[in-house]
């Protein structure tokens, strides 16, 4: 039996809130995570193929640039002149939040400078290059500072491109180099990048390392490349993602090879902190993506940043809706293969001439 919306420009609409979730699916009681079972399944009749689409969400920016787990930890070393660092000397973590660039040097300056043996570290943010300077000036028992952003023990889940290291940019593109700065007491400034064994001076000033500020540019071996990336407050976060379970066979994901994903929608982050992210159905072209199922009993929804990571909306709830349309299947037309229709042309050629001569034949 034909489905009454085929063909009419209706549609189905289902509206979901993350708090009349049948069950919650997060480790965490997130509210980002959750299937939702309908009362009654939506049904595709013979015949008929479903499309489903973002119709609607609002999305409260209650979720945090630096979260823990993710992006909140940094470790750094301290040793003599010259000597490279090989293991952490101290971990700094600060909290949870959304900050911007002044806030987190603020921050950082904060919680490093309060370390033991630590010394002061002054950073501050070039709003022209966009880029933090460094200033370091250690203590007698210690001379050099090293920022074991790549091999720290919690390198995975520390800020570094947040602070401009990142590794598009660091020396030649390469994630394996820690960042370090040496005042030897004495006025002579050293800084460069480093291993757990070994470590490669890129910029050396001979006097004045206590008011210097080293902003990434090199003066040694003949580099003089900036290795400093633009600090970036929202790295770990630069878009929303709507997944679905029954969004599988449509989307193509370049973070997972460019294989299909379950992703629904991509949603950009176009409000301040604080505020709703909406989309909406005349906010432009809607994609449409064709579903591979006979019957929707339930739905799960999780919303993600880029890197598939639940965000934590921080007990807030949000709303989606998505939409569904009914087409007509469409007959797969499977195209003759070319040598059996030219053999069908000839078979039919011999068949009227063979027909001819017969005829031909008779009259005789």
């Amino acid at each position: 039996m034909a489905n009454l919306e085929t063909g009419t420009g209706a549609s189905r609409v289902m509206f979901l809130n993350s708090a009349d979730a049948t069950q919650n699916l997060s480790a965490n009681y997130l509210t980002t995570d959750y299937m939702f079972i309908p009362d009654e399944s939506i049904v595709v009749p013979p015949h008929h193929t479903i499309l489903m689409s973002l119709h609607h969400t609002q999305i409260p920016f209650s979720f945090y640039n630096f979260q823990t787990g993710r992006n909140t930890i940094l470790n750094y070393g301290l040793t003599d002149t010259g000597v490279v660092s090989g293991a952490d000397t101290g971990t700094i973590e600060i909290p949870e939040g959304n900050y911007n660039a002044q806030t987190l040097l603020n921050k950082i300056m904060e919680l490093l400078n309060a370390e033991t043996n630590l010394g002061t570290l002054t950073i501050r943010f070039n709003r022209d290059t966009l880029k933090y300077e460094w200033n370091w000036v250690g203590l007698a028992s210690y001379r050099r500072l090293t920022l074991r952003i790549s091999t720290g023990t919690n390198k995975d889940i520390n800020f570094r491109d947040e602070i401009g290291f990142n590794d598009n940019k660091f020396y030649q593109g390469n994630d394996n180099f820690n960042v370090y700065f040496e005042n030897n007491g004495g006025g002579r400034l050293e800084c460069g990048y480093s291993t757990d064994a070994a470590d490669t001076p890129y910029f050396i000033q001979a006097a004045g390392a206590d008011t210097t500020y080293w902003a990434g540019e090199g003066n040694q071996g003949g580099n003089t490349e900036n290795i400093f990336s633009a600090v970036d407050m929202n790295s770990s976060i630069r878009s929303l993602y709507l997944r679905t379970n029954l969004t599988q066979h449509s989307v193509l994901d370049s973070a997972v090879g460019g294989g299909f994903s379950s992703i629904l929608a991509r949603v950009p982050i176009d409000v301040e902190s604080g505020g709703i992210i909406t989309v909406s159905p005349s906010d432009g072209s809607i994609h449409k993506l064709m579903l591979k199922v006979r019957e929707i009993t339930f739905i799960q929804i999780r919303l993600t940043d880029q890197k598939n990571r639940l965000l934590d909306l921080n007990g807030l709830d949000w709303d989606i809706s998505v939409q569904f349309d009914f087409i007509e299947t469409p007959a797969l037309r499977i195209p003759k293969d070319k040598r059996l229709q030219i053999q069908e042309r000839l078979y039919k050629d011999f068949k009227d001439n063979e027909t001819k001569t017969e005829k031909s034949m008779k009259k005789k």
